[in-house]
């Protein structure tokens, strides 16, 4: 069985073709995401995808597209789910929380505040799996999705263009960009602050203009997205985690044959430990282009750190599990089990 794509994979407008294009591959896979080719997330991709080529012998081909060639986070998670043009599809916690729920469970401010904390729920073992994974692969199923891998998480601090945010007050009457999270936009109404939801393409004019104020988001991101040179101040509160998921078409992938499956899940898993390290790196290169840009980062004390989890842990919890049915809600509790059985 052949799965060829509609589409053409762009890469900033051009097409990434793997070693493999050279030969018939059995299998066609295009993978998309909006961040550049360059970022970590980009980098990552890239790894996989000739991983992928390596590992199959080349019955398989990786077809990439970076930078929102093919649509932004939604519209990629969407077609992701169709499997015609996309099988694959980068998405956000909070973009795939509005078609998963139990992925709003990674949107709660302080539910864990290290990267090593997130990598121990999704690779235990090194590997894709664990008890965690299980109930979120069987979620994600009946939305025909599956989980092939997670990036080292980031966690969103608070960027402003004029106003220093150093307290929970700061954030009265600000105007807030939001992604599409309810959990998000709680989060931010519940500081006072008005909350319009932007894709993350339209932020840097938006910040430009003055059409927002400022946004929630990690530093990582933000520089990948050129934010930083729009930015005043940016204070590095790591409130919420802020995961990127690359994601399958469950259906397409059920039908490939047990070993190619296997070959690229070792492929995924591989491409993330591989890259893990530039994630560090380029945290604090992230920060560093802050500076240079002349930017006030602000790096909170703990008191401060927990005056914000004061106001808005209860709310943006209760938002996040409000509509969860018992599969969601067992999904949470063992988050939480997990998360505690580390300590």
């Amino acid at each position: 069985m052949k799965f060829i794509s509609l589409a053409k994979a762009l890469s900033l407008g051009l097409t990434v073709f793997t070693a493999s294009s050279v030969f018939a591959a059995q299998y066609d896979f295009t993978m998309a995401t909006t961040t550049p080719v360059s970022s970590p997330w980009g980098k990552t991709l890239t790894n996989f995808q000739h991983l992928a080529a390596q590992y199959t012998h080349g019955k398989v081909e990786i077809k990439t597209s970076f930078g929102g060639a093919l649509g932004n986070d939604t519209q990629l998670l969407q077609k992701a789910q169709l499997g015609s043009i996309v099988q694959g599809a980068q998405s956000s916690g909070a973009n795939l929380g509005t078609t998963v729920h139990a992925f709003k469970v990674f949107d709660i401010p302080y539910i864990f505040n290290s990267v090593e904390t997130g990598m121990k729920l999704f690779y235990p073992n090194g590997k894709l799996g664990g008890k965690v994974v299980d109930e979120l692969q069987t979620l994600m199923a009946k939305k025909n999705l599956r989980l092939l891998y997670v990036m080292p998480f980031e966690f969103r601090g608070i960027l402003t263009t004029d106003k220093k945010v150093s307290t929970p007050s700061d954030m009265k009457g600000l105007k807030m960009r939001v992604t599409p999270s309810d959990v998000e936009r709680t989060i931010i109404t519940s500081l006072g602050a008005g909350a319009t939801t932007l894709g993350i393409s339209e932020v840097y004019t938006a910040l430009q203009t003055g059409t927002v104020d400022g946004l929630a988001i990690p530093p990582i991101t933000a520089v990948a997205f050129g934010l930083d040179e729009v930015a005043g101040n940016f204070n590095e509160l790591n409130f919420q985690p802020h995961g990127s998921f690359m994601t399958v078409n469950a259906l397409a992938w059920k039908r490939l044959p047990k070993n190619i499956q296997d070959e690229l899940q070792k492929a995924a898993d591989d491409a993330v430990h591989n890259n893990a390290a530039l994630f560090k790196s380029v945290l604090t290169e992230s920060i560093n282009k802050f500076k240079a840009k002349g930017a006030n980062v602000i790096e909170p004390t703990a008191a401060e750190k927990k005056a914000f989890a004061d106001v808005i842990q209860g709310p943006a919890s209760k938002v996040a599990t409000k509509e969860f049915n018992s599969r969601e809600k067992q999904f949470y509790q063992t988050v939480k089990e997990t998360i505690k059985s580390f300590k």
